[in-house]
């Protein structure tokens, strides 16, 4: 049983590595963490994947594979989530 939880907590360790990469990395390119800190917690999965969408339109390069990724991790944020909004 504690293999399974460490096993659970590296898999959420290197989910939210992955999440932090792709929004340093793409999302940053055009906006500043706070404006991204500002909205977790407070959007859904749909308002998410809208919003990715949208921003996808607008130049943010990312596979399919990799804006679910995004739209996962942003929608299952709590509010000022410290693995993306620290800086």
């Amino acid at each position: 049983m504690l293999l399974l939880l460490c096993l659970n907590g590296g898999f959420a360790f290197a989910e939210n590595n992955q999440c932090t990469g792709l929004i340093d990395n793409r999302c940053q390119t055009c906006h500043y963490k706070s404006c991204i800190c500002q909205v977790l917690g407070k959007k859904s999965n749909w308002e998410w994947k809208n919003t990715v969408t949208n921003m996808m339109r607008h130049g943010a390069n990312l596979s399919d594979a990799e804006k679910e990724t995004v739209i996962d991790c942003l929608s299952s944020a709590p509010v000022g989530a410290e693995y993306i909004c620290k800086n």
